[in-house]
């Protein structure tokens, strides 16, 4: 499963390290996020987990649907679950969340690492020094 969005002008990569209060509850895994949303792991097992939207955020759990699979093949669904704090919900799941984002044709710096890390205001002016 890839993310995908209507035109998708930018591709990229994204890590997440999680949140400490879900990971020593439920382990360092998708199993420590079943545990917060009170999935019911006799039925589901959660293989991914889907952030989606900027205005209308949504969060789905990615789960083999046990009762659904069969021996030729899993059922995956992706459950969407309500968020009511939209603001609050990424800090609530992960201590850290990178996201790397690049054109979508391009396959050259995809592949690259930066060799300097710099701040933007020691080469631009910011509307306060101005």
């Amino acid at each position: 499963m890839k993310a995908n969005v209507q035109y998708n002008d930018f591709k990229g990569t994204a890590t997440a390290d999680i949140s400490d209060g879900l990971g020593g509850a439920g382990g360092d895994d998708m199993k420590g996020l079943a545990k917060f949303f009170d999935l019911d792991e006799d039925r589901f097992t959660p293989i991914g987990i889907s952030l989606y939207g900027t205005n209308g955020f949504s969060v789905s759990i990615l789960c083999v649907d046990k009762e659904q699979s069969t021996a030729e093949k899993e059922h995956i669904v992706s459950m969407a679950y309500n968020v009511e704090n939209e603001r609050e919900i990424i800090d609530i799941l992960f201590k850290r969340l990178h996201i790397v984002l690049h054109d979508k044709f391009d396959n050259k710096y995809p592949n690259l690492d930066y060799d300097e890390e710099v701040r933007y205001t020691d080469f631009h002016e910011t509307e306060d020094e101005e």
